[in-house]
């Protein structure tokens, strides 16, 4: 290997990506991150762990990154082969310019089938898993890529070179707006103005908030530049427009000195102001939650929930089937061997549960059956239905229940 030129590429690469998403990340999660807190997409921010992770699978993308050119521009004997060419005037000046929108298309469906292809069950883990991690993401997060990932990402620079002509401005300015827009999709707040999603340009455009959604929820929006795959394949998330609404209709008297943000126009309590579940004419409140659930399935229960010191946790207060064996049924899949005796009901399942502007989330649930604990999200369907997922890693991959509220 010719190491001075792949030190050239790797800088090549790496000076744009650290400077700009440095730049996006200085200005909005140091700078003015109090001033424009407000307009974050998901209130929290990550914390340092998450940016140290992104920043190292980030600096392994970089390098995946800088192997194409490396190998296909950068040596002698494959150039040839490819459809590069040096000098603008051998295709023209129209041809140079009508190529850029071109690229993007090219690019935009190769990434819109290759991401939903490595969302495949098969697939996710051992591919995507990584940037998936970034489930509140920040402009560190647009080169978070597994290594695996990292390959199918530079593939699209293959595809240019064997395709159509490609000339090395090109490729400097394709792959550095390209990088804009992957950083601004990863900031975490929009840039759009509000409406734009519904502009006859806007709605055929991929936004930040889009993005987000697809960060946030594992599933659907599945594009790059634009929503054109989404909207033909019907992958576009149903409440992507009402989001991209929410976030452009918030006022900054909004905000909360930190990470808390009053909804002032909805009265919202926590969070940016959340929407409604159905069936309710007001937006969700932590409490909301508080009170008794009914289980449904083999061995139906009765759950009371409530708050304890900001936190939301439940306890099971009555079983369909309160004995076994003459004696109150115990816990005796317990993974403590002490607590085997102890009755199932009166027994805390649900614990630590933090609302989360539409959601109960960072809580786990116990199931006796098992004895196992699992990460869970609490979610209202509306003010008598309660989503209750329970997962292992990330929750695309898990395991959803409904309970009834009783009371």
């Amino acid at each position: 290997m010719n190491w001075s030129k792949f030190l050239h590429a790797l800088f090549n690469v790496a000076d744009k990506y650290y400077v700009i998403a440095g730049v996006a990340f200085l200005v909005f999660y140091v700078l003015l991150r109090k001033r424009v807190a407000w307009k974050k997409i998901q209130p929290r921010y990550p914390v340092a762990a998450d940016y140290r992770r992104e920043l190292l699978f980030s600096t392994v993308s970089i390098v995946i990154f800088s192997l194409p050119p490396l190998i296909l521009v950068q040596n002698d004997s494959l150039r040839p082969h490819t459809t590069y060419y040096a000098s603008i005037a051998r295709h023209g000046w129209v041809y140079f310019f009508a190529a850029f929108p071109l690229m993007f298309l090219m690019h935009d469906t190769y990434f819109y089938w290759m991401h939903r292809l490595i969302h495949h069950p098969k697939l996710f883990r051992l591919f995507h898993l990584v940037h998936h991690r970034s489930v509140n993401p920040s402009p560190w997060s647009a080169y978070a890529f597994h290594p695996l990932e990292a390959f199918a990402e530079s593939l699209i620079f293959v595809i240019f070179l064997f395709t159509i002509p490609i000339n090395l401005w090109h490729l400097f300015i394709f792959f550095l707006l390209s990088l804009v827009y992957n950083v601004y999709g990863h900031l975490g707040f929009e840039l759009y103005p509000a409406g734009f999603h519904r502009h006859p340009l806007g709605r055929w455009m991929n936004t930040s908030v889009c993005h987000n959604q697809h960060h946030r929820h594992f599933k659907g929006n599945y594009g790059l530049y634009f929503l054109f795959w989404d909207r033909m394949m019907g992958t576009l998330r149903e409440d992507y427009d009402a989001a991209f609404s929410e976030v452009g209709s918030r006022s900054k008297g909004m905000v909360m000195v930190g990470m808390l943000v009053l909804g002032a126009v909805f009265g919202a309590t926590f969070g940016l102001h959340a929407q409604a579940p159905a069936g309710t004419d007001a937006p969700v409140k932590g409490d909301a939650i508080v009170g008794i659930w009914q289980t449904h399935g083999d061995k139906p229960a009765k759950i009371q929930i409530y708050s304890s010191s900001g936190l939301y946790y439940g306890k099971i207060i009555s079983l369909r089937d309160p004995l076994e064996n003459g004696k109150p049924v115990a816990d005796k899949n317990n993974p403590d061997v002490a607590k085997r005796g102890q009755p199932v009901i009166g027994l805390v399942l649900l614990m630590g549960f933090k609302f989360d502007s539409d959601e109960w989330d960072d809580g786990h649930i116990y199931d006796p059956e098992s004895g196992k604990t699992y990460s869970c999200i609490l979610t209202l369907k509306d003010v008598n239905t309660l989503k209750v997922r329970g997962y292992v890693g990330i929750s695309m991959f898990g395991r959803t229940e409904i309970w009834t509220r009783t009371n």
